[in-house]
């Protein structure tokens, strides 16, 4: 099937102040030829190169955005109105992008063709861009499709006229991420397909995080609106297509209106952007366009009947406001232009078409590049939106699906065959970032104050350099070792709420994100050491994990499990517990497996949520910490310390760090450390004589009755009655070690689920985490831990 050419691959800064960006700077210097690479221009910190074409009008310009030539990414453009101010704008923004995806450290770049896109020299003035600037894109920078452009014409291009042994326009990225990977792997996944669109994954991923993205912001701020909402898209090329798709298989909404160069279609009852796609695909294949380019709805439109033509002699700015002025909705989104929200166009939205929107719903989700009008500043726009209600998160972050799978191919965490996986994490990346953005601000404060954070974040990210090294993925898989395997099963079915499989050799937590758990019975001779969980992570690439470890010298053993499987094995000093890694499959499996009843009690149907956190002790966090930031990607959190009863009335013996997992807006782990040798968690260390996992906790709806239900059923807690803490909302209380040879916890958050979704400002929902909160949790405070303490001294077990 003959593919769409693409739209922008899109990139852009959200909003520029450009007071200070029309003009090239002050500090412009040149710079000779080095080693081949043509020379080039400092402008305002950026290195410039001027193209001029030698047997056309056509020039052009490369920016990288940094002072001297360095590993870079971002696309490549033509239309006839191209500038250097635009050029460098759009680098600026692919920097921030960059900082988005899992290498952070990449800085940003752009190219630009001034010739028009339709005069029948253009693939040729392309093609001799790539020509004479071969050697940058051989070394620095790593470019794909963009306005009017394509990926597999450039990749054609760059195996024509870079080294030999080039198979994309990436390998610069690939051959400095150490990907390592076979050089065609790279190509090939970004040619796979994640579903049966027709798109391929390089195609589709950025629709697709976009809606992700608006799927993320609606779940926070109005959840009721998910399946309702009214979408409108500006383009219907790659981006505007693959965003409807995605908005359609998400679930999110009906589109109800589409505008393109030759005029709009608008219909409140929705409007099957798959029949047009299909059609148009038809349409190429066939040669039967009829004049329409093949990125417009009208080269697959059947039914001309709801269609309004475009008027004649109408500015791009009075056509979209005619679209804007006849359509109503709720999600504004705009594919197609950069610089198209102009204060007209605004006030357009907020006048006409989100005119009958509720507060808290109106939404402009970017595809396009740089879409506010020149000469605006960020102060001027923030104002305007935020007195229409509307709210925004930069166009670079709504639109980075596409540079965070770059990102993932070239450096190894993206796998040839596993494209849903692909996809999925491309969109964890950008989900990830919202989320921490949006902890810091929130739309309460003002457009002006996430956008800022979003900056500030994406400055911070590119300072840290690239984190989750390991490439994990998930926590997959926990192991129970216990001298008692029939008491350890019943725990787990009846108060955890775990089904198994046939055999009754694996379980399944209750959680939908929840790790699947496995028992071992240990022999009787077995010291404390030898009991106890173990946790399994899933990575995106275990070989690029296996080189990474070995890269920074930690000690690991390889298990193979099943006769195929393999397993590394961390050395749980330097992890902080036992700890291993596996690969992550292509798809994540199904849950039918798991056919077999959890005989749980009857108080803990129904009750059960999901994993909340687990808790690990050890000598020394400070390099656990480290490791878990760095190596595995968990998100430091909180650190406090407490007094558990061993240290004087004004001073502590305890520290914990409270820690986000890899992609998990949900779970936390606890890393402590015993600050006195008397301390609780100190003797604790001691009786294990290594670093272990103390607990699991599962968050239940309801913490007496399942209390009440255990103790009368024989089960042996740490304390007579659940511990609570008004201020929190926290109820809990903990299973004996010595039922399974791991601490049971059960936590009930009466502040969670309910007082956050009746809560629909994303803003005050924010302000409700408080410090060291965390989203969807509530925010553990030291009672909680003093009250695990003083359990376990009184349980007698150390």
């Amino acid at each position: 099937m003959a593919s769409i050419p693409s739209e922008p691959a899109a990139s852009t800064n959200g909003v520029v102040d450009r007071k200070t960006n029309n003009t090239p700077a002050a500090d412009t210097f040149e710079k000779s030829p080095d080693d081949g690479i043509p020379s080039y221009t400092v402008m305002d910190g950026r290195c410039v190169w001027h193209w001029v074409d030698e047997l056309s009008e056509a020039e052009g310009w490369i920016v990288i955005d940094a002072p001297v030539p360095t590993l870079s990414g971002g696309g490549l453009f033509l239309h006839k109105h191209t500038t250097l101010d635009e050029v460098r704008d759009v680098a600026q923004s692919m920097s921030l992008k960059q900082a988005v995806s899992c290498q952070p450290q990449v800085v940003g770049a752009k190219g630009g063709i001034r010739f028009p896109p339709q005069h029948p020299s253009a693939p040729h003035v392309l093609e001799r861009f790539i020509r004479d600037n071969a050697s940058i894109i051989a070394r620095y920078w790593g470019t794909g499709a963009d306005i009017n452009t394509d990926h597999a014409t450039i990749d054609q291009h760059a195996r024509a006229y870079c080294p030999p042994g080039t198979t994309t326009a990436l390998d610069a990225l690939r051959n400095s991420l150490g990907c390592g990977s076979p050089p065609d792997d790279v190509a090939s996944l970004l040619k796979e397909s994640s579903n049966a669109t027709g798109w391929t994954l390089e195609e589709y991923c950025v629709g697709y995080v976009m809606a992700i993205t608006l799927k993320e912001l609606l779940t926070h701020q109005r959840p009721d609106l998910i399946g309702k909402v009214r979408l409108m898209i500006q383009g219907f090329g790659c981006v505007g297509t693959t965003f409807a798709l995605a908005a359609e298989e998400l679930g999110i909404g009906r589109v109800v209106g589409i505008s393109s160069q030759y005029g709009f279609l608008i219909n409140d009852d929705g409007i099957d952007c798959g029949a047009i796609d299909r059609t148009r695909r038809m349409a190429v294949n066939n040669g039967s366009l009829q004049g329409y380019d093949a990125r417009s709805f009208e080269a697959g439109l059947g039914q001309v009947g709801l269609h309004v033509t475009r008027e004649m002699g109408s500015t791009d700015e009075k056509h979209l406001i005619n679209f804007l002025a006849c359509v109503r909705g709720e999600i504004f989104v705009p594919c197609a232009q950069r610089y198209v929200l102009t204060s007209r166009v605004i006030s357009t939205l907020a006048d006409e078409t989100f005119v009958h929107a509720p507060l808290g719903t109106r939404f402009i989700i970017a595809g396009a590049n740089n879409i506010f009008d020149h000469g605006e500043c960020v102060e001027d726009v923030a104002r305007r939106l935020d007195s229409a209600s509307i709210c925004m998160l930069p166009e670079w972050v709504t639109n980075s699906g596409t540079a965070n799978l770059f990102m993932r191919a070239c450096s190894g965490l993206a796998l040839k065959g596993y494209a849903v996986s692909n996809l999925e994490a491309s969109a964890g990346d950008t989900k990830a970032f919202v989320r921490a953005a949006l902890s810091k601000a929130g739309y309460h404060q003002g457009i002006l104050a996430v956008w800022q954070a979003c900056r500030d974040l994406a400055a911070t990210r590119r300072k840290d350099g690239p984190v989750n090294l390991l490439g994990v993925k998930r926590m997959a898989h926990l192991t129970m070792r216990t001298s008692d395997l029939e008491r350890a099963t019943r725990a787990i079915t009846t108060l955890y709420n775990a089904k198994s499989n046939a055999d009754r050799t694996l379980f399944q937590l209750p959680g939908s994100d929840d790790p699947t758990i496995s028992i071992v019975q240990v022999s009787d001779d077995a010291s404390p050491a030898d009991i106890g969980i173990s946790v399994q992570f899933s990575v995106y690439n275990l070989q690029k994990a296996r080189d990474v470890l070995r890269a920074q010298s930690i000690a690991f053993r390889e298990r193979i499990l099943n006769g195929e499987l393999t397993e590394l094995i961390l050395e749980h000093e330097q992890a902080g517990y036992p700890m291993s890694l596996c690969q992550a499959p292509p798809q994540e499996p199904s849950k039918d497996i798991f056919t077999c009843p959890s005989y749980a009690l009857g108080s803990v149907i129904g009750s059960t949520i999901q994993i909340d956190h687990y808790a690990s002790i050890m000598s020394d966090t400070a390099p656990k910490k480290a490791f878990h930031e760095e190596m595995l990607g968990f998100t430091h959190i909180r650190t406090f310390t407490v007094n558990a009863g061993s240290a004087p009335e004004v001073q502590d013996d305890g520290l914990m760090h409270v820690m986000g997992l890899p992609q998990d807006q949900q779970r936390v782990l606890i890393l402590t450390e015993g600050l006195t040798p008397t301390s609780i968690f100190s003797r604790l260390l001691r009786r294990k004589s290594r670093s272990f996992v103390h607990h699991i906790a599962m968050e239940v709806k309801a913490v007496d009755p399942i209390f009440t239900a255990i103790r009368e059923r024989g089960w042996t807690t740490t304390a007579n009655a659940p511990s609570i803490d008004l201020a929190s909302g926290f109820r809990q209380f903990f299973l004996s070690e010595t039922e399974t040879g791991t601490t049971l916890e059960f936590i009930e958050r009466r502040d969670s689920v309910e007082a956050v979704s009746a809560n629909n400002d994303l803003g005050m929902m924010q302000q409700s985490l408080g410090n060291g909160g965390y989203s969807g949790q509530g925010e553990f405070r030291t009672d909680n831990i003093v009250s695990l303490a003083r359990s376990l001294e009184n349980s007698q077990l150390i």
